[in-house]
């Protein structure tokens, strides 16, 4: 009488999709930090705009705060994303997960920059730099999911799992 042995395996295939997904998303990342550094005179016009009473020494402090933070931001990001891109490369079962941790501190963190307050009651970046730093993160939702998506021994989606029987 045969008996079947199932092993679980700590090695996950992931489709060419999901690396350029996640390549798009190492470069959006950078361009989202680059954003930040290179639109200091509209970070300098947004503070200016809600703190007009500032001295030129505090309105470089906050430009320089500001482009600091987003710039770590972006190093972070850039690390989380060579770091999922390493695992899905050695096929590990972590991959998954890591990205999807990355996801939620990232989203939210890059959510928080472009929606939240200060005390001039307008946000603290301006709109189009918090718009761009939300780019990774959309781009960082299809990377999760298509890294959930079966892979066929060629490392394309598996054309015979739709999308419906996934979820």
């Amino acid at each position: 009488m045969p008996t079947s042995t199932h092993t679980i395996s700590s090695h996950h295939r992931y489709s060419r999709s999901s690396f350029t997904a996640l390549g798009i998303g190492l470069v959006s990342t950078v361009v989202a930090a680059g954003t930040a550094i290179l639109g200091q005179s509209m970070i300098r016009d947004h503070i200016r705009t809600g703190y007009p009473n500032l001295g030129s020494r505090e309105l470089a402090e906050g430009v320089s705060f500001y482009v600091t933070a987003l710039s770590i931001v972006g190093v972070l990001g850039v690390f989380a994303w060579a770091t999922t891109l390493w695992l899905a490369s050695r096929e590990s079962r972590w991959a998954r997960w890591s990205a999807i941790a990355f996801f939620v501190v990232g989203s939210s963190i890059s959510a928080y920059a472009l929606l939240v307050r200060d005390t001039s009651g307008d946000t603290g970046i301006p709109p189009f730099v918090g718009g761009i730093g939300m780019v990774p993160c959309v781009i960082g939702l299809l990377a999760v999911a298509l890294m959930f998506r079966p892979v066929d021994k060629r490392g394309g989606s598996d054309p015979g799992q739709s999308v419906d029987r996934m979820i």
